[in-house]
């Protein structure tokens, strides 16, 4: 499992950085100074205007690349996949300790007949496990670093889970097995400090105690870790929010979905409904979803997805504690980023990075199914039907890889799958720009300023730049007088930079704008 995760991954290894990446590992200098290791370390960090301020743990993996690779992306890569691969163990160990849940055990009580075997078992813990290594979903928190606060929540989440799960196998009765707790408390604080979905960690544990109809009196485990969890995650979380600064980086706050919280609930069937969709089958996978991704699947449509498959799986978890734990894994990761509250990206591959590990669980409870387990012939069927398709995910999951292998091709991608993307429209602009393909660039960045009509003062000034290298500095002043017009602090190119609003390549092109408009030139 571990050689086939690293050989599908072996391609990012050689990828360079892309979307925030370029920004927070090669433009912003606080990974790269040793002295800020104390703030993150203690905390102190959450009260700094610092990009993943919020996220330590998240800092510190990065800050630890930095130490180790400087500006290198090789190690940053080599980081992700690692992270991932350990996270694919844990899934096979989930699907495998998961069987001491009610209802996985090795008869079938409703009809009286013997449950899968050992060796059926085994090969149904692979079987998800690889499901989840190689999903086109995972490759936008693998491939990009600065995505990997999620493969950090999966590590802690997934860590917790599997603790519990050996807590319950060992039959520790009574006894509280301190250190068992203490550690998954301490997974659910290092789960939530790398990143706010983390919150999925101590509620997860407390669905794993209630399923196993443990009574919390007298085994002190689950009041022990699940509280002390609790209680980890409310302190981190009050101190994030109560310590956060004003900041000069994130000077756009996000807003609703749709402009309001009506609307964003209105609009949020229809992405989970994608979700589904892709998961199901991962084609036309975005770096940036839109109206435009689910334009497809009106409510009327979503809705005829949604419903149905919540009645089955209800059913399902009706009838196996398996897939109640795998239902939770699902669902309470995705509730910070289901726009209950605004945020940045309505909707992203790497949000179901942690939910694709509860799809691989409640795979293998269908595959652990009577009708499946007890025939040898079915037993086969399944086995070649999942080996199939396992290839053919793995083999979308190394062409996915070729997408986040450059800016270049991230952003031609995500303008051809959804060019309703102002954001894809002017990435597209500046990658162009800088491969040299000046009427291409210029054409992608008028996109960009028609579908934003033109309020955004970095997409005149893309497309100033542009003009300037190709010769049309008449023309380049104007979009630079634009751009001002609408951004004044366009005029210091320093402190852009300094806010991580533009890189150095940009703020070098624009001081020479500057200057040529200075001189009247």
């Amino acid at each position: 499992m571990v050689g086939i995760t690293l050989a599908v991954f072996l391609p990012t290894l050689w990828s360079g950085f892309v979307y925030d990446a370029r920004m927070q590992i090669l433009t912003d200098p606080f990974l790269h100074d040793g002295a800020h290791w104390l703030p993150v370390l203690t905390l102190q960090v959450l009260g700094m205007d610092v990009l993943d301020g919020n996220r330590p743990v998240q800092l510190a993996s990065l800050m630890l690349d930095a130490a180790l690779w400087g500006r290198q992306p090789f190690g940053y890569h080599l980081t992700s996949v690692l992270i991932h691969t350990a996270n694919t163990l844990l899934v096979w160990l989930l699907i495998r300790r998961a069987g001491a849940l009610p209802g996985a055990g090795h008869t079938n009580a409703t009809h009286n007949q013997p449950g899968p075997s050992d060796g059926w078992r085994d090969s149904v813990a692979w079987l998800g496990g690889l499901f989840f290594a190689v999903h086109p979903l995972v490759t936008e928190a693998v491939c990009e670093p600065c995505f990997r606060e999620d493969l950090l929540v999966a590590l802690f989440t997934l860590g917790t889970l599997v603790l519990a799960l050996g807590h319950m196998q060992a039959g520790t009765g009574r006894s509280l097995d301190p250190r068992r707790a203490g550690a998954c408390a301490v997974c659910c604080f290092l789960s939530v400090a790398s990143k706010e979905s983390g919150l999925a960690a101590p509620l997860l544990l407390g669905l794993v105690g209630l399923l196993a109809h443990r009574n919390w009196r007298a085994d002190r485990f689950w009041p022990v870790a699940v509280g002390g969890g609790l209680l980890l995650v409310a302190c981190f979380l009050a101190a994030r929010f109560w310590l956060a600064p004003e900041s000069v980086i994130f000077t756009y706050k996000p807003t609703y979905l749709g402009g309001s919280l009506a609307a964003a609930l209105e609009i949020q069937p229809r992405i989970l409904a994608l979700y589904a969709q892709l998961v199901a089958w991962p084609a036309n996978l975005c770096a940036d979803y839109g109206a435009y991704s689910i334009a497809h699947l009106p409510p009327p449509v979503a809705l005829s997805i949604l419903l149905p498959l919540v009645a089955a799986i209800g059913w399902a978890a009706w009838r196996d504690a398996r897939m109640a734990l795998a239902i939770g894994m699902v669902l309470l990761p995705l509730l910070p980023v289901c726009n209950l509250v605004p945020i940045y990206r309505a909707a992203a591959d790497r949000y179901l990075y942690l939910p694709l590990a509860g799809v691989a669980l409640a795979m293998a409870c269908l595959l652990e199914a009577p009708r499946i387990a007890q025939q040898s012939r079915t037993r086969k069927a399944a086995c070649l039907t999942a080996a199939l398709l396992l290839c053919l995910l793995a083999a979308g999951c190394i062409m996915r890889q070729r997408v986040w292998s450059s800016p270049l091709a991230l952003w031609e991608d995500t303008a051809q799958k959804n060019p309703a993307s102002p954001t894809a429209q002017g990435g597209l602009a500046e990658s162009l720009w800088e491969a040299g393909r000046l009427p291409e660039a210029e054409q992608a960045a008028r996109n960009a300023i028609s579908l934003t009509n033109g309020s955004v003062a970095d997409h005149w000034l893309t497309l100033g730049l542009i003009l300037a290298d190709g010769g049309q500095g008449t023309a380049a002043q104007e979009m630079l007088h634009k751009a001002l017009a609408i951004d004044p602090r366009l005029a210091n190119p320093d402190q852009r930079v300094a806010c991580l609003a533009m890189d150095q390549r940009t703020a070098t092109a624009l001081r020479a704008l500057l200057a040529a408009r200075a001189t009247g030139g």
